[in-house]
Formats: C-alpha cells, sequence, structure tokens
C-alpha cells in the first residue's frame, strides 16, 4: 500500500488537474438545435456540476466538509466564478486544534466562503505518523523532574539497553529532549553541530533488550538544518508535543510545527510557528523550559524569559541583566518559574528570580579555577546545585550555605592527569542521591553519591558522551547520553 503522504498529495495533483482543465470547450461537441448561448449554457453547466462533485470527493477524503454540506451550499451559490483567494504563507502561524471545529459544525449559506485548502506544499510528517501509529496514545513529554519526582530508590549503576539513534548530518549534539507517548512509543529530539535538528522514534519495548556491540542504531524520522549557526536547546512543548523549541547561536529562539513537512524533498524543515530574534543581541548558549516558560542564557551577559501561548506564539517577558560580566553559559529552571539558577564565564553563579525588580538573589562565587559552563537543580530538595566547568572537578553547594560548596571535590570521572577538560560536558542529578557524569576520553559513565561525595560506580559506555539526561518518569526512567549518537540506559537500583 503507497503510504499515506503520497496518497494525499496524489489526491491534490488530481484535484488541481481537473480544476485547471475543465473550462476548455469541447470542440468535437455535436450541435443541438438549440441557440449558441442556450448550448454553452448546458455545456458550462455539465461541467461545473461534474467539477462540484469531484471537488466534493476530494474534501471529504480530506475530512475538510461533508459532501452533504458542500452540495446544500452549492444549491444556493451562483454559478458564476469566485475569485481565489491568496495562497496560504508557507509558514503559517498553528492554532489550537482545541478552539478547531469542522466546517459542517455551521449553517452553510449563500454568503460562506468556499472551504479553505489544505497546502499542497506541505504534508503530514513522517513524525506525525510514527505517531499516529502508536494506537490512540496521545504524546505527552517526559514530566519535569520538578513536578513528580518519583524515583527514589538507590541506583548503584546503569545498563546500556535498547536502540541507539543517531544523524549522520548532526556530527555532535549540544541538547536533548524527550516526549514519551501514553502507551508503547516515544520521541527523541536533538540539536547541536552546525544547525541541524533531528527528531527520532523508538519503542519502549526495545529499551528492555541489552545492547550489545552489535547495537542496534536508528536514523532521524526527521533532519533539517534549523539554523545557521549551531543549536544550544531543543524542548519539546509541554501541552504540545507536536511544537519543538529550539534556540541557537545567533540569537534566535524557533518554535517548530513537527506535524508538517515540505511535500517536495529538496526540503524537510517543518513549518515555523514563531521565531524571536528581540530578546538578545548575542548567541544563545543554553536554554530550559518549565511549563510554558523558556528561559535562555545568552553571550550577551544576559538571561531572557518568554511565555509560550497555546498557539505557539512566543512573548518576550523579561531580560534580566547586569549580575554577571561576560557570557551566560548555563541556565536551569529549579522547581518554579520564579526559581532559575545561571552560571558564566566570570565563574559566578545565580538564583534569580525573574518577578521581583532585583531578581539577583544569590550570587555564589565557584570554586573552579575556569569559568562555570553548565549549572543544574537538584529538582528533589530545590536547594542542591550543580555545576561544572572546564576543570576536572564538579562542585555542589547548597544555597542555604553558598558560602563553599557542600562537597568542594567530586572528581575521577576523568583521568588524573587531566588538567582541562576541551569539551563542556553536563552532569546531572539522578533520584536526588546521585549525580551522573560523562568523563572525556574515558567513554565512561560515572555515579557520585550526593551525601558522600565518594564514586559509586563506573560503567563502560563506549562513546565518548559530553551530555547526560535524566528522565524520572514513573514508568520507564532512563538516563541518556549523547554526543555523536544517542544512548538510552536502564538505571540498576540497590537491592
Amino acid at each position: 500500500m503507497a503510504p499515506a503522504s503520497n496518497l494525499k498529495q496524489s489526491s491534490m495533483d488530481s484535484f488541481l488537474h481537473h480544476h485547471h482543465h475543465h473550462h476548455r470547450p469541447n470542440p468535437t461537441a455535436i450541435s443541438k438545435p438549440e441557440t449558441p448561448a442556450a448550448e454553452a449554457a448546458s455545456d458550462y453547466e455539465r461541467i461545473r456540476r461534474e467539477t462540484i462533485r469531484r471537488n466534493q470527493e476530494f474534501l471529504q477524503k480530506l475530512g475538510i466538509a461533508s459532501a452533504t454540506a458542500i452540495a446544500h451550499k452549492n444549491q444556493h451559490t451562483s454559478s458564476k466564478r469566485r475569485p481565489r483567494p491568496p495562497p496560504a504563507s508557507s509558514f503559517p502561524l498553528r492554532r489550537s486544534s482545541r478552539n478547531k471545529r469542522p466546517p459542517h459544525d455551521a449553517p452553510a449559506t449563500s454568503e460562506d466562503p468556499a472551504p479553505e485548502l489544505p497546502d499542497p506544499g506541505l504534508i503530514d510528517s513522517s513524525v506525525f505518523q510514527y505517531v499516529c501509529d502508536d494506537e490512540e496514545a496521545p504524546l505527552r513529554p517526559g514530566a519535569h523532574l520538578a513536578e513528580s519526582p518519583s524515583w527514589s530508590s538507590t541506583i548503584v549503576g546503569f545498563r546500556v539497553s535498547g536502540k541507539a539513534f543517531r544523524d549522520p548530518s548532526l556530527a555532535r549534539i549540544y541538547s536533548i529532549d524527550v516526549c514519551s507517548s501514553k502507551k508503547d512509543r516515544f520521541l527523541v529530539a536533538a540539536g547541536g553541530h552546525r544547525g541541524f535538528i533531528s527528531v527520532y522514534g523508538g519503542e519502549w519495548g526495545d529499551c528492555e533488550n541489552i545492547n550489545s556491540d552489535g547495537e542496534m542504531m536508528d536514523g532521524p524520522l526527521m533532519s533539517w538544518k534549523g539554523s545557521p549557526s549551531w543549536v544550544s536547546g531543543v524542548k519539546f512543548v509541554e501541552d504540545n508535543p507536536m511544537l519543538l523549541v529550539s534556540s541557537s547561536n545567533d540569537g534566535a529562539i524557533v518554535v517548530w510545527d513537527l506535524k508538517k513537512q515540505p511535500s517536495s524533498l529538496s526540503s524537510w524543515s517543518p513549518p515555523v510557528v514563531a521565531k524571536s530574534t528581540e530578546l538578545h543581541t548575542g548567541g544563545v548558549y543554553s536554554m530550559d523550559r518549565f511549563s510554558c516558560w523558556i528561559a535562555t542564557a545568552s553571550k550577551d551577559s544576559s538571561v531572557g524569559v518568554s511565555r509560550l501561548t497555546p498557539a505557539g506564539e512566543l512573548v518576550a517577558e523579561r531580560n534580566i541583566t547586569g549580575h554577571h560580566s561576560g557570557v551566560i553559559r548555563g541556565v536551569c529552571f529549579g522547581d518554579g518559574k520564579e526559581r532559575l539558577a545561571d552560571c558564566g564565564v566570570d565563574g559566578r553563579i545565580c538564583v534569580l528570580d525573574p518577578r521581583s525588580p532585583e531578581p539577583c538573589a544569590l550570587t555564589i562565587k565557584s570554586l573552579h579555577s575556569t569559568g562555570v559552563n553548565t549549572v543544574e537543580w537538584n529538582k528533589w530538595n530545590n536547594f542542591l546545585i550543580l555545576s561544572a566547568g572546564s576543570d576536572p572537578i564538579l562542585h555542589l553547594y547548597d544555597i542555604r550555605n553558598a558560602a563553599g560548596p557542600v562537597h568542594s571535590q567530586l572528581q575521577g570521572h576523568v583521568e588524573s592527569n587531566t588538567g582541562t577538560c576541551y569539551r563542556i560536558y553536563r552532569p546531572c542529578f539522578v533520584g536526588g542521591k546521585t549525580i551522573a557524569t560523562p568523563g572525556q576520553g574515558t567513554r565512561k559513565i560515572s555515579l557520585f553519591d550526593v551525601e558522600k561525595a565518594t564514586l559509586i560506580s563506573q560503567g563502560i559506555l563506549g562513546t565518548d558522551a559530553n551530555l547526560i539526561m535524566f528522565k524520572d518518569d514513573q514508568q520507564h526512567p532512563r538516563l541518556w547520553s549523547a554526543a555523536k549518537q544517542i544512548n538510552q540506559l536502564c538505571p540498576l537500583a540497590q537491592t
């Protein structure tokens, strides 16, 4: 059977073909004993009704309007041709599907405009088709850890499981996000080097299979160049996971509609729903999301706060400046939109309240020998902050006692002779009691005990990851690692 996308395109081609040719006169028509005017009118009416019938069938297949409603409408409509409406923009603003009503819900009158046809240049995307194949399973993003942390067992290790994901166009990944379905499937988004963004699909059942050296590798469902520079962040939208937010080094924040993609093979880029370049005068170094709130850290020494509307529009709420000297490299939400942490090349970590006239509530002078690259909240208690720089030491801070770190040294995740980590790496909290981190050149993931500041275990990953992310899904808790490819790991709890 042909793919749904091909069937839809064929229907559209057929419709356009008939619409283009139905006014041609018939040179072989046999003359009847009627006046020329009457003959032309009769021939025109026959062709017009045939065209209406074909259009009804086409619209009914698309689900735009019922054939009955269209027929009823045309009985009251003049036979004069109406001017064609202007073509829709190639990047239409998305409207919430909850506010949509089928056209046949409204009473049909002679003043009603002609039904709006879908843009023939866009078809259902491979991402959307993959989601629809997961029967009656609407997607939901992985819960924000601050909202419902559920993993409380002590984790002693991980095992690499399920499929790995890789896009040859995306040479190095700087950000990932995961969106799980209520049934068996999930989506993974990744962005990074040269501005490429990829979206992959997987099944939770695959995660139960231990991955070996001959690991299963999947390519992307969609892949496109989302920025002329590099992509610093990707996040699924909580209320509508078919929307994806990206940030990039050119200072742009973009909302993409993953439901559609161009019918032409010359581009896979989905439609742009909204784009903002007003918050920052420099590149966006990192981005985080809490509910409908987006925080961005920029090279212009500012933190931007934006709000995403249900229609997918970006509203700039605030630009926070003056608390750093130099580039701000990391930003992270705490347990709500009113609590942010950021970090910069000046070695400072700042706790911010965007609601306050003086938003910088606390400044911590870090003990890193270099600037601070990443910062993470412990979402299970909301007073511990983890930071990583270019030195081989992680630092953990208690914002209730900001004079110094709780544990001044968490080390052992890189070789002892490593003085500087030349790649930015991102550790994360796992279950509140442990910290997972990659280690440059080791191809390992290391686990630290938060309270004891000791190394619990190390496991061979097989690839040199620069990014670790833990998703605390109650049914499918997973650790995700990324660099040139994305791996998923199942936690091993203490028995």
